[in-house]
């Protein structure tokens, strides 16, 4: 809701000034205890770790009816959440496998070459 709500700020009929987007609470960092966010700070897998406590909040609200959502939503929801994970994970490997040196020196060449 506040994702398409704020799309609308280019609009004609949205502006920035009554978007009710920008008057929902968030959560920051002020928001969550001191011992989750130590927890946090000293486990090896941070976004793991987080992606772990959404899941389990969404389950445990499920549970507890706050979250009264038909199935095939709820389905699509932790479909899109690791998704995104995934994602994650992939972005992960391209930015820890490094470039090889012979390869990018090649390219450097050619570039030099082709511009000169």
């Amino acid at each position: 809701l506040a994702l398409a709500d704020l799309e609308d700020v280019g609009s004609a009929e949205g502006s920035a000034e009554n978007l009710r987007a920008l008057q929902l609470p968030l959560i920051d960092v002020g928001g969550i205890d001191r011992d989750s966010l130590l927890h946090v700070k000293g486990a090896e897998c941070k976004v793991e770790l987080v992606f772990q406590w959404i899941n389990e909040l969404i389950v445990e609200n499920i549970k507890n009816q706050v979250l009264d959502i038909a199935p095939p939503i709820l389905t699509r929801a932790f479909q899109e959440l690791s998704s995104g994970m995934t994602r994650f994970h992939e972005a992960m490997v391209i930015a820890k496998i490094p470039f090889p040196f012979p390869y990018m020196q090649a390219c450097e060449g050619l570039l030099l070459l082709h511009w000169a």
